[in-house]
């Protein structure tokens, strides 16, 4: 049925009306289909779809005026126009009738030519609305598929989502979607397949796939209306290739079948294609994200081998230092000390170097794991002070400590613990001035976690009277490598990556860390963790 041409119901009770109109209908391409009155027309409209009413108005059982109010609480009837066909031709008629719901009022006895035009002009205008309400639809639909697309960044589920909506949109027995390998497809979602794609090998050649050398030739949908069997489905008749691009690369290729011929039509092929281009930026996010993850994995692992093989040759020239500093093998003057004494410092510092990128390495690659277990806070801070004293004292600072003896134990890992407090005490007498004060606090405290339940937890703070951040810089304390623009901060030696690693620390053990600070004033750092008897492992 062509533009031109309409399904059109006819509702009048008079039968020569109704075949006389009929047949002139039926002679310019129409499929007229013809009710005596309301009710039957009712009952003809639960069994055949139509684009147009003719209605008579005056009619037994039930009348076109009854009718028609009928008509447009019906969802599926409300865009259908209605022409009314009537002998009643007074104004308060045409006014009832156009106030009902009808498009046009006709008159009889009517002009053939302009009955036509009017049925035509009725057509345009629902063709019209039919095609804006098509687009409509199709962009809430791609809507919802760029919502579900956008929620993941995993490949596979990216081409599983893909080829459901596209079976779901325009049909098809079967379907797959996979990447490129050479002279085969590399199959990452299917449906509809049994013996055809293997589990253990789910390559498929090329060569099986009619539509493919046409599709990366053009560089779009590819349609074989008529495969004469060619294809992957047993049985196959037609068949879709849509390659998807990232800028001229095809990163993926979209395959539906069909045992029957001809089975798509073109508006169906249109959405393919939009829908092809919408799924190409998800499938090529999901490329970055894989490809970063095998970037940081590359990265970890040689960061590991570094780290091991730079920690053979410290080891040994702290050795030696120390053995010399020892007077052992013959007595050393003053300079040769401090010499010695500059050695064995920058292999120290040289050594927290290597052991932050490898904290950092771990954690990012997701495999530093927590050996968790009942802690005494104390015990820990009491280790803390105790590595520490001795840089706090040559600035003469006071520390102070504030922990109830009746404080609960937490569940944490007890080196990492003394990490995290060694590093937050670093800073606190790093960025001291001489003189100046450090805090340790500790509090019992409850917590809501995301599921909503109060979980009981340890508050402890580490507050000092030093330099303090400014405040444009505070939001990035805890990236990596950063240590601000304050010359006298920048003045004592670091590598701006212990807030980072102490921030990565405190999340795994289910806790959270903040900081409040006044530049030239101080800075507190915060952070709780759960109490041992209140942690669900």
């Amino acid at each position: 049925m062509n533009d031109d041409q309409a399904r059109i119901l006819l509702v009048d009770d008079s039968d020569i009306n109704r075949d006389m109109l009929a047949r002139r209908l039926e002679m310019v391409g129409h499929r007229v289909i013809e009710a005596e009155n309301g009710r039957v027309a009712l009952e003809k409209l639960t069994h055949h779809s139509v684009d147009i009413i003719l209605l008579d108005i005056m009619m037994p059982v039930l009348s076109g005026f009854e009718l028609l109010p009928i008509l447009k609480e019906m969802p599926d009837l409300q865009n259908i126009p209605i022409i009314i066909l009537s002998a009643a031709d007074d104004i308060e008629s045409i006014v009832r009738g156009i106030e009902l719901g009808a498009e046009d009022y006709l008159p009889k006895p009517y002009s053939m030519p302009l009955l036509k035009a009017r049925i035509n002009a009725s057509l345009g205008r629902k063709r019209l609305y039919d095609q804006e309400q098509r687009r409509l639809k199709e962009m809430a639909t791609l809507q919802r598929i760029d919502a579900e697309l956008n929620a993941t960044l995993e490949m596979r589920r990216v081409m599983e989502i893909t080829l459901d909506w596209a079976l779901r949109q325009v049909g098809g027995e079967a379907g797959a979607m996979g990447t490129l390998q050479e002279d085969r497809l590399h199959i990452l979602a299917s449906h509809g397949y049994t013996y055809e794609i293997y589990e253990d090998s789910p390559f498929v050649l090329l060569d099986q796939l009619p539509a493919t050398q046409q599709a990366l030739q053009d560089g779009r949908l590819a349609y074989v209306p008529d495969t004469a069997g060619g294809g992957l489905l047993a049985r196959t008749q037609s068949q879709i290739v849509l390659p998807l691009y990232r800028e001229t690369a095809v990163i993926a290729l979209l395959m539906l079948e069909s045992t029957q011929a001809h089975q798509w039509q073109p508006e169906q092929l249109d959405f393919l294609q939009r829908l092809g281009n919408h799924a190409a930026i998800a499938v090529a996010n999901a490329q970055l994200v894989e490809a970063m993850k095998v970037a940081n994995q590359a990265k970890s692992e040689f960061v590991s081998f570094v780290s091991h093989e730079l920690k053979i040759p410290m080891t040994s020239i702290k050795g030696y230092a120390d053995l010399l500093l020892s007077g052992n093998f013959g007595p050393i003057n003053e300079a040769q000390t401090t010499f010695l004494d500059t050695i064995r410092s920058n292999v120290n510092r040289m050594n927290r170097l290597v052991t932050d990128l490898t904290d950092v390495s771990r954690l990012e690659s997701g495999q530093l794991h927590l050996e968790t277990q009942p802690i005494q806070l104390a015990e820990v801070v009491t280790e803390v002070m105790s590595a520490t004293r001795a840089q706090i004292e040559a600035k003469r600072q006071t520390l102070a400590l504030m922990l109830p003896d009746s404080l609960p134990d937490v569940w944490a890992d007890r080196n990492r613990l003394e990490q995290i407090l060694t590093n937050l005490v670093s800073n606190a007498y790093k960025y001291t001035p001489e003189n100046g004060r450090i805090t340790i606090c500790a509090e019992e405290m409850n917590s809501v976690n995301e599921e909503a339940e109060v979980q009981p937890m340890i508050h402890v703070s580490v507050a000092d009277t030093g330099l303090g951040i400014k405040e444009e810089e505070q939001k990035a304390i805890f990236n990596k490598f950063y240590r601000g623009s304050d010359d006298e901060a920048l003045q004592s030696p670091g590598t701006g990556l212990g807030l980072n690693i102490t921030k990565n620390l405190v999340e795994l053990h289910d806790g959270r860390i903040w900081f409040e600070s006044k530049y030239r004033e101080g800075t507190t750092f915060h952070f709780i963790i759960p109490v041992a008897n209140g942690h669900h492992p």
